[in-house]
């Protein structure tokens, strides 16, 4: 908005003005005669109220606000005034400050300014704080998934560990949906190490479903029975496995490293524990016969096997040997800690075994191939000829047979003979009795030559 110039101060006064006062130039009233006005002269206070109020054709010092009307002007924001007048009232102005009416346009534009920039912020900054801690949906698959993964839990793996190596494999989405789901199944906690058989973007749900079910994980089940040798456990494993014969041979060679016991002698006989073994696809020899000896350790520690040998009088490795030749004897478990006292009392009395099984251990052939003339053999391992235990165990026995040797029953007896197809044995202290039950076993075909 343009402002009014004052006339030059070199202009003739105008006749009839107050001093200090012009008319524009090429104002047509320039020439005409300013009436004398008949009113009364205004008091002060009069003229101090007159001057509150607003005079379109009286100038505002122009230091006043000058730079926010230019600044309002050139935005447009104030309306086109009336061309002003020079002012022609009379008197002092008034000394109390009038407010521009240009400043408020800019003070609603700066004011509004600032809220929208607050709710801006506000908007957006509340989406960052409620994004930082609101859960969305964890990422999860549908259904039961299709084709085949194979997967591996490690050994100690926890539940998130598990989760991890599902969605590696992309059985899962994600953690969280397996995790959810394992959250509500207490059964989570049973998992084995071993592989396991998945399938591919699998919901969370049907995930922990599948890995709970047994028929789900893959391995091999080796069973090794009791009394086998390890040459015979070394043939099954190979039959019973992917794994050649020649690599349990090879691993069998360095028991050293399987995990014996220091009191084993270096000799694998009668650690192998027999059992059944679930064997891993990725398994090796040494790890399949490291676990049977390990299995082998904790049944030694269950049973007492080493603490307490030295209460019937051998050594650790003597009791296993003893243990061996019980299971090599006997079938029916009752009868265990009998052939136990039998051995024992023979012990005792310097008496030999007269246990065949253990010559036909070391010849590697079956009882029913020993002949008079083997029989005649001079072995350590001949117990017809020889008195004590043989060197070496003969056998893996399983656990009745090592608490059969750890707590042989109460008797008197040094014989037993077969008494029927059923295994059961004749037991006696009796040299007559036991030639009679000879003859009765010879009589029924049991084998008793």
């Amino acid at each position: 908005m343009s402002r009014h110039r004052a006339a030059d101060d070199d202009a003739p006064a105008q006749e009839g003005l107050d001093p200090g006062q012009r008319v524009a130039d090429n104002d047509p009233r320039e020439m005409m005669p300013v009436p004398v006005s008949t009113e009364e002269p205004l008091l002060d206070d009069q003229i101090v109220a007159d001057s509150q109020i607003e005079d379109p054709h009286v100038e505002e010092p122009a230091a006043e606000d000058v730079h926010v009307e230019d600044v309002a002007d050139e935005l447009g924001l104030l309306p086109v005034e009336p061309v002003a007048e020079a002012g022609h009232r009379r008197g002092r102005r008034a000394t109390a400050p009038r407010r521009s009416k240009g400043r408020r346009p800019l003070g609603i534009l700066v004011t509004l300014g600032v809220i929208a920039a607050l709710v801006t912020g506000i908007f957006f900054g509340g989406r960052a704080i409620v994004g930082l801690f609101a859960t969305e949906p964890a990422a999860d698959y549908s259904g039961q998934g299709s084709g085949t993964v194979e997967v591996e839990v490690a050994a100690g793996a926890s539940t998130s560990q598990i989760a991890e190596v599902l969605v590696e494999n992309d059985v899962v989405a994600s953690t969280q949906a397996f995790l959810a789901a394992a959250e509500e199944n207490p059964d989570i906690m049973t998992i084995q190490p071993g592989f396991y058989q998945m399938r591919s973007q699998m919901s969370g749900q049907a995930a922990v479903a599948l890995i709970l079910d047994p028929a789900s994980k893959l391995f091999d089940r080796a069973t090794i029975p009791e009394g086998y040798t390890v040459a015979r456990a070394l043939e099954s494993l190979a039959d019973q496995t992917d794994i050649p014969l020649a690599d349990f041979q090879a691993a069998a060679a360095s028991a050293d490293q399987l995990g014996l016991p220091a009191w084993s002698n270096g000799q694998l006989e009668g650690f192998l524990y027999p059992d059944t073994y679930d064997i891993s696809p990725d398994a090796t020899a040494v790890e399949i016969l490291t676990d049977m000896v390990g299995h082998f350790n904790e049944v030694a520690i269950e049973t007492g096997l080493e603490a307490n040998a030295a209460a019937v009088g051998l050594t650790p490795y003597e009791l296993l040997t003893l243990a061996s030749l019980v299971q090599s004897e006997v079938t029916v478990e009752a009868e265990r800690p009998l052939v136990a006292r039998v051995i024992y009392n023979r012990l005792a009395l310097s008496m030999p075994l007269g246990i065949d099984a253990a010559l036909a251990y070391e010849l590697g052939i079956n009882g029913g191939e020993l002949t008079t003339d083997v029989l005649n053999t001079d072995s350590p391992y001949n117990t017809r000829i020889r008195v004590g235990l043989p060197p070496t165990p003969i056998s893996n026995p399983g656990q009745p047979s090592i608490t059969g040797a750890l707590q042989p029953a109460e008797g008197d007896w040094i014989y037993y003979v077969l008494q029927n197809s059923a295994g059961n044995h004749f037991f006696t202290a009796s040299y007559e009795e036991f030639l009679e039950a000879k003859a009765q076993c010879e009589a029924a075909g049991l084998g008793c030559g």
